[in-house]
């Protein structure tokens, strides 16, 4: 259900959302986590672009084949809060395994919600 960070000190839902959507619509999934005490929670939210940063491995996960610890799923893309110019919003990229700026409405990604633990 979540996995906890000792070293940042964040929380972070184990298994992204089941769906891909537009950057905005995961601003109502956060929400609907947040109404439904996820985990016996309420305080979820979108992860900044350096939180999710933290996530990101130096080397491919041998199981996953992911810049992703297994245990997180197999989740390619997570969207983050931090938007760019024109409409851009960053997300991370545990295939490559870096952070990238994408048009917020071209993309349908997966949303993976946070919380300082």
């Amino acid at each position: 259900m979540v996995v906890t960070d000792e070293k940042t000190g964040l929380m972070w839902q184990k298994d992204a959302s089941e769906d891909r959507m537009v950057w905005k619509d995961g601003f109502s999934y956060i929400e609907k986590l947040n109404t439904e005490n996820f985990a016996g929670y309420n305080d979820w939210r979108y992860p900044t672009k350096e939180e999710l940063a933290t996530l990101i491995l130096s080397e491919e996960d041998r199981r996953s084949g992911l810049y992703i610890d297994s245990s997180f799923g197999k989740q390619r893309n997570c969207w983050s809060s931090t938007q760019g110019d024109h409409h851009q919003a960053c997300y991370a990229d545990f295939y490559y395994g870096d952070i990238y700026l994408v048009e917020e409405n071209y993309a349908n990604l997966f949303v993976r919600a946070v919380r300082t633990a």
